[in-house]
């Protein structure tokens, strides 16, 4: 078990605490010394005076500087053994809602919906760093992609790898996306937002669903963020093969092509509800940095951000013993009692004479 010192530096302390102890020491002797002198014959003046022992003055000055020095060696700030703490810093909580769903194919923006999410999510996140993020990617399901984390470099390689047939169900659950995010950050104080990137089209339980799980995550404390990815004009879902090649378009019940239209109105009510700002996707991306500039107002909270190890602080312990050497040096008399009474330091025989000891009248 190691000692170190918190600031060794402070040990230098020593030198002048001790060096004075030992130098006043000398000085009070030496004061002692001339002030009997000045007095008369020493040997009627070690009559007179109370009796001071040598030894007495010595262990006093000892136990004095012992003192001095524990304070010293308390406040250099002594440490052994280690202890596990948490580490905390001030950040924001904000998770990604990303659709998956077939329609994210569509080319009406370039190269296709789902290409220009991930080139907005790239810059958004690098621009996130400091916070931490999580992702729910959803189809006719969502699922949790990545737990809220720091590690934005994880994030974004999760990001950069999804594809559209990565969840079994088919269709788009922005709804329940919505409610899936909103419980990753509910356990997270301080601002938490959460940046929804859809094309707007909820098939599974409509649009109305999606504003009704907006307002609750915005009571939550959840600012919902939608960025609509695509044209209300929309275009035809390309069907693509294991090479990328076009097969086909998708088609409906009865045989017509499909066409993907951004659905706005449930995105922008969603955003209203919650506190939130709607967005649509641009050709230059700017509006990352603006959803960024948005989450950086949000309020930060001091979160735990892991746990390192450090030395116990052990001050305490020198601290103590000084006050033990410091009280018993008060305690410690400076003279000797004489045996038999005292008066004014003159000593009186037993009654025997009534005369003091060592006086004599003329």
């Amino acid at each position: 078990m190691a000692l170190v010192f918190r600031d060794p530096l402070r040990l230098l302390l020593l030198l002048p605490v001790l060096g004075g102890a030992l130098a006043a020491f000398w000085w009070a002797g030496r004061a002692r010394r001339a002030l009997t002198q000045a007095m008369g014959v020493p040997a009627t003046i070690g009559r007179l005076l109370p009796e001071e022992t040598a030894l007495r003055r010595r262990l006093k000055a000892a136990l004095q500087a012992c003192g001095l020095s524990f304070i010293v060696l308390a406040l250099a700030g002594p440490q052994w053994g280690v202890e596990l703490v948490e580490t905390a810093a001030p950040m924001r909580h904000v998770v990604i809602a990303l659709d998956l769903s077939l329609s994210m194919l569509t080319e009406d923006v370039k190269p296709s919906r789902l290409e220009k999410a991930k080139a907005e999510l790239s810059l958004l996140l690098e621009q996130l760093r400091g916070n931490r993020v999580g992702i729910v990617a959803f189809a006719g399901e969502p699922a949790v992609f990545c737990p809220v984390t720091m590690d934005i470099d994880a994030a974004k390689q999760i990001l950069q790898n999804v594809k559209v047939d990565a969840l079994p169900r088919p269709g788009t659950a922005v709804a329940r996306a919505l409610d899936l995010s909103a419980a990753a950050l509910e356990r997270y104080p301080g601002g938490k937002a959460i940046v929804l990137l859809t094309d707007g089209e909820d098939t599974v339980d409509g649009p109305a669903r999606v504003v009704e799980s907006a307002r609750r995550a915005g009571a939550a404390g959840i600012q919902v963020i939608p960025v609509g990815i695509g044209t209300p004009e929309g275009e035809p879902i390309p069907l693509k093969g294991e090479d990328g090649s076009v097969l086909g378009y998708k088609k409906d019940a009865s045989g017509g092509t499909v066409i993907s239209r951004l659905g706005e109105p449930s995105l922008i009510e969603a955003a209203s509800v919650s506190g939130g700002t709607y967005y649509r996707s641009s050709l230059g991306e700017v509006e990352a940095s603006e959803i960024a500039s948005r989450i950086a107002a949000l309020e930060r909270s001091q979160a735990v951000t892991g746990h390192s190890q450090r030395y116990k602080n052990k001050f305490m312990i020198p601290l103590a013993l000084a006050f033990l050497f410091l009280l018993a040096e008060l305690l410690v008399p400076e003279t000797a009692p004489r045996n038999g009474r005292q008066g004014g330091g003159i000593s009186y025989n037993d009654g025997r004479s009534g005369e003091p000891r060592g006086a004599r009248l003329p």
